[in-house]
């Protein structure tokens, strides 16, 4: 995230603050802003908002991060964090949004993912409303868009401080990771033998907490992989995010691999439970997701950091 000083002292005389990544034309704390977001385009507040609808969990998460919360009107049926979120209205889900309510609300700005219908973007444009996508796909585009958000609503501060803790907490784990003496290798199963693979969110987690991914070189983010070659892979561990071990056991070719007989060697994630959201969404909460699924990987640097906490 740093810049050279020259091109840093550059944008300052030009008014223009660049904002991990996201180029911001105007002076810090005012208004009207102009932020990029994660698609490119170029999105305009002419005055701080009053009325914020969320399109995406992970958006919300960030929105109440930075406390902008009583400045959310709207948000999806999956937007289950903070508590506080559960007061917000519903305007329906991140794939099908209620066009109509979400209309109701007079949203200054709809935060939306990259799952936004292209027809439900063309409304909100054709309204006059500002839009900006997000689509991170690890830390540094996470603390990106966190940085971004915050200099588009007013909340500046707020956002370095979200940011701060994150990095605050990666420094705590990677000291736990010092620990961990062998590197695993790791299929990650989000059922029917869908996987994460090259520069997805969960690819580059792994790569974070020391894990090799066997999915890694495959030729798409999301590959389905053969029964076959996960047993040729032979991967330490098999993180299942939905299927359980029996469901695995079942598929036909897995049931002798080594990894699925050991203990330890499966782990299961609820993908719908607090660690599951956590591991899922590029968020305030990022980083203790890594540090979970860290510790279910290696379970000998949770026992090592009690120990360190005992003495």
């Amino acid at each position: 995230m740093k810049k050279a000083t020259l091109f840093a002292a550059t944008a300052a005389l030009l008014g223009t603050i660049w904002v991990s990544g996201a180029t911001v034309f105007a002076e810090a704390d005012t208004f009207p802003i102009t932020v990029t977001d994660d698609f490119g385009n170029e999105v305009t507040l002419e005055k701080a908002p009053e009325s914020i609808v969320s399109l995406a969990p992970v958006n919300t998460e960030i929105l109440f991060a930075l406390g902008a919360g009583d400045s959310v009107t709207g948000r999806t049926d999956y937007c289950n964090y903070p508590e506080e979120a559960a007061d917000v209205d519903s305007i329906g889900t991140y794939t099908e949004p209620n066009m109509e309510l979400i209309l109701s609300k007079s949203p200054d700005l709809v935060v939306a993912s990259s799952y936004i219908d292209d027809s439900i973007r063309q409304q909100l444009e054709e309204n006059g409303t500002a839009i900006f996508v997000t689509n991170a796909n690890d830390l540094e585009s996470t603390e990106n868009d966190i940085e971004a958000l915050g200099k588009l609503i007013g909340h500046e501060a707020d956002a370095e401080e979200v940011v701060k803790n994150m990095e605050d907490q990666l420094t705590d784990l990677n000291k736990e990771l010092e620990n961990v003496e062998t590197e695993k290798s790791a299929f990650i199963d989000l059922g029917s033998l869908y996987s994460a693979g090259p520069d997805s969110l969960l690819d580059n987690s792994l790569k974070l907490i020391k894990v090799t991914n066997v999915a890694a070189d495959a030729d798409s983010a999301w590959p389905q992989l053969s029964a076959e070659a996960v047993v040729e892979a032979n991967p330490d561990v098999y993180i299942s995010l939905y299927p359980t071990l029996e469901d695995v056991k079942a598929t036909a070719g897995l049931s002798d691999l080594a990894c699925l007989n050991e203990d330890g060697g499966f782990i299961y994630i609820d993908g719908s439970s607090v660690e599951g959201d956590m591991i899922q969404r590029s968020g305030p909460r990022y980083v203790e997701g890594l540090k979970a699924l860290a510790e279910m990987v290696y379970p000998e640097i949770a026992e090592n950091a009690e120990t360190e906490e005992a003495e």
